[in-house]
């Protein structure tokens, strides 16, 4: 089995053409791996805009990619052909699924079809990362952060082009790999697959939405283990259920965050507890007149 990790830049802006704001392909990257993981082969080319022609100026920072570069550019459909024979029969990866909500984006406006045609099976780098080597994270890791975490070098790579953060892609991926833990990660890419992917997770931030369990709504005291009591009503903020509750056995209390997502596969629960420092510094003495400045002792 071959691998090969894709990247992509684009142009964003606003559009009259369609009507709305759209992120356009400008670069197409990629590298081939072998089943050992070894780098057999590279792909590079730029796309030649025909939606978005004024290359946003922190695009432009960003990646260094200039307007004379894109002039150079193939057409969209001339990049997927080409890339398509050298991506044939291969693994189709990625950090993150971002790049394929790209790609969806850009075919369903180029060959009015979401498909997008090289894609036969895919993996997400990115997710693999987060379960082997931040099982307990849940945020998700940039590419260039995971990097610094497993002391891979990039001086020598170009960083925010599609060609380098490929090649940083496999780097990490070589660090990490297990074939056989990997393997569960290779999804074959059906209508199943465009079903998820295009699922939007959606926040449920309404005590009476049906979809949030109410039996979930409890904290346990991380130190007894106790069940603990809701001691303020619980407000909403940051996509997200607080309060503050208090252990009835060890007396200390917590400010409570719940979080309901729901996500393709169904709603999953956030819980987090801080516990409330309670401000130990002693008020200053004062006399009574101090104290009520009304009072009739008071000149």
């Amino acid at each position: 089995m071959q691998y090969v990790i894709l990247d992509l830049e684009w142009n964003s802006g606003f559009s009259k053409q369609i009507g709305g704001y759209f992120n356009e392909i400008i670069e197409l990257g990629a590298v081939k791996l072998d089943e050992t993981l070894h780098i057999i082969g590279q792909f590079s080319i730029f796309i030649r805009p025909a939606v978005l022609h004024r290359l946003n100026p922190n695009v432009r920072e960003l990646t260094q990619i200039t307007p004379e570069d894109l002039k150079r550019g193939a057409n969209f459909n001339y990049a997927v052909n080409k890339f398509k024979k050298f991506a044939k029969g291969c693994v189709i990866m990625s950090w993150s699924t971002a790049d394929l909500d790209t790609l969806e984006a850009n075919c369903r406006h180029y060959y009015k079809d979401e498909h997008i045609p090289f894609l036969q099976y895919y993996a997400d780098v990115q997710e693999y990362f987060q379960a082997v080597h931040e099982p307990h994270s849940k945020n998700q890791t940039a590419l260039q952060t995971a990097a610094e975490e497993l002391g891979i070098p990039t001086d020598d790579i170009p960083l925010h082009r599609a060609i380098g953060d490929s090649l940083l892609t496999a780097r990490v991926l070589q660090k990490i790999y297990d074939a056989e833990r990997f393997a569960p990660f290779i999804r074959v890419v059906d209508d199943e697959f465009y079903r998820r992917l295009n699922f939007h997770v959606t926040y449920l931030c309404q005590y009476d939405n049906p979809l949030i369990d109410k039996s979930e709504m409890y904290f346990l005291c991380p130190v007894c283990k106790q069940a603990c009591e809701q001691a303020d009503p619980w407000k909403v903020r940051t996509k997200a259920f607080h309060t503050v509750v208090a252990c009835p056995v060890c007396g200390k209390r917590y400010n409570g965050r719940i979080q309901f997502k729901l996500c393709y596969d169904g709603v999953k629960v956030f819980k987090r507890l801080s516990e409330v420092k309670e401000d130990t510094s002693s008020a200053e003495e004062t006399s009574p007149a101090e104290e009520d400045p009304t009072s009739g002792d008071a000149q």
